[in-house]
């Protein structure tokens, strides 16, 4: 029965997240939400948990307005808060996979801290997508399918989970359910089109596993599971190896890495690279990292591109960077640091310990030639060297701001560097908005 599995599940998870203080249903007005939507609205009273749903409308369908309409009178009918979110599908190789982005950016951009976003896949939706990920070659991770908790990030900051609770019931169970109960419910004409995998999967391919394996979706499905448990414990096991070679600032140090095993090294370069913000890279970019960074000189600079990121070696450590902004070559700006200056990348620049000059100071990147004084009557020292003596990795170098009094270096924002640091210090802010929020300086 939906209403027990709705309990069960409530009753695991509530204690496990005590800052869940309402339910909102992914609301497509289908049978499998339109059962969760009903179900859940009992079991949640019990709870004393208030519930709202929301409706994301794709304009992909000539059905759409006509399914929103729906979802304005079940929820009406249901007296449950009801929100309708039009999104825009761009146009890509996978219309499937880009309609299912925009609607998790229309999710994580109307949650509301404290809530918890319900979503009503079930036993047979845990099968094909299982089945899926294993033709597309999915390791253990992947295998594991759909979880039945997973934490999203939204949009205005913080977190909310993301539950579903149906994955241990069937299309069948929860279609008697409706029918017993007089539930109405429409139906998506695009979930025929044996164009999309995923439908093919369900009307041609799994049908014929089960005349041959009858209970297939519920073998794929419990195999999904114990998926899960294995990704669980790499993810420990993972951690682990990763307290001995990743350092405080995020960076892989090598002469621990390389004691590794190479199934080890790729846990670790896994569970390094989701850390920092990265998707799962797949196994091409694994052996990149292996083969070209790992045994490079420490005189080199190798660079491994992870989808919109990249993997750099410098000396003795692995980076993973987000893509760098240009930084103009003749960028120049007058401050007085009463306010934060902001740079051409986004970044902020702000003072925090000196006086202010008696008039400007002026502040740009590094053109070449530069030099400081460590000390009062000591010789200047220039300044490429010491960043070099400093182990300031190259990309870095270019983006430290110098801070001019006149012609005389007074500051190298970002960096403590002999003599300078006495005087004036700065700090370099990233704002939440900018699109170098991973790699802080």
């Amino acid at each position: 029965m939906p209403e027990r599995a709705l309990r069960k599940f409530l009753e695991e998870h509530l204690p496990a997240n005590p800052d869940v203080r309402g339910l909102v249903v992914a609301f497509s007005g289908g049978l499998d939400s339109s059962v969760l939507l009903h179900a859940l609205l009992p079991v949640a009273e019990e709870f004393a948990m208030p519930v709202r749903a929301i409706h994301v409308h794709h304009g992909l369908s000539p059905n759409a307005d006509a399914w929103a309409a729906h979802a304005r009178h079940f929820c009406a009918d249901c007296r449950v808060a009801l929100e309708v979110l039009h999104v825009q599908v761009p146009q890509a190789a996978s219309l499937e996979a880009s309609a299912r982005r925009a609607r998790y950016e229309a999710f994580t951009g109307a949650l509301q801290p404290g809530e918890a976003l319900l979503m009503a896949q079930h036993r047979d939706d845990q099968a094909e997508t299982f089945l899926f990920r294993l033709l597309r070659g999915a390791g253990v991770t992947g295998l594991a399918a759909m979880r039945p908790q997973r934490m999203l990030e939204l949009a205005q900051g913080g977190h909310a989970p993301q539950w579903r609770p149906f994955l241990g019931m069937s299309r069948t169970s929860l279609e008697h359910h409706a029918e017993a109960r007089g539930i109405k419910w429409i139906e998506d004409e695009s979930n025929q089109a044996l164009r999309h995998a995923r439908n093919f999967l369900r009307h041609e391919v799994i049908p014929l596993l089960e005349t041959r394996w009858p209970a297939a979706r519920q073998v794929m499905a419990a195999t999904a599971a114990r998926m899960g448990e294995a990704d669980a414990l790499l993810r420990e096991y993972a951690i682990l190896l990763g307290e001995g070679c990743i350092d405080m600032e995020g960076r892989v140090s090598l002469p621990a890495f390389s004691k590794l095993s190479l199934p080890q090294q790729r846990l670790v370069l896994r569970h390094w690279l989701q850390g920092r913000g990265f998707l799962m890279p797949p196994e091409a970019v694994l052996e990149q990292i292996q083969r070209k960074l790992i045994p490079a000189r420490q005189d080199a600079a190798p660079v491994v591109i992870c989808g919109d990121g990249e993997i750099r070696r410098h000396r003795d450590h692995l980076h993973a960077l987000k893509p760098l902004s240009d930084i103009p070559d003749a960028w120049e700006a007058e401050w007085d640091g009463r306010q934060p200056l902001q740079l051409p990348d986004g970044r902020l620049l702000h003072l925090e310990q000196g006086t202010r000059p008696k008039c400007v100071w002026r502040v740009r990147f590094r053109r070449g030639g530069e030099r400081f004084r460590p000390a009062e009557g000591r010789p200047t020292r220039d300044l490429k060297n010491f960043l070099q003596e400093s182990a300031i990795p190259p990309w870095q170098r270019a983006r430290l701001p110098l801070v001019f009094d006149g012609e005389e270096l007074v500051a190298v924002a970002g960096l403590v560097a002999p003599g300078l640091e006495k005087r004036l210090r700065f700090r370099i802010e990233v704002p939440e908005h900018s699109p170098r929020v991973k790699d802080r300086q």
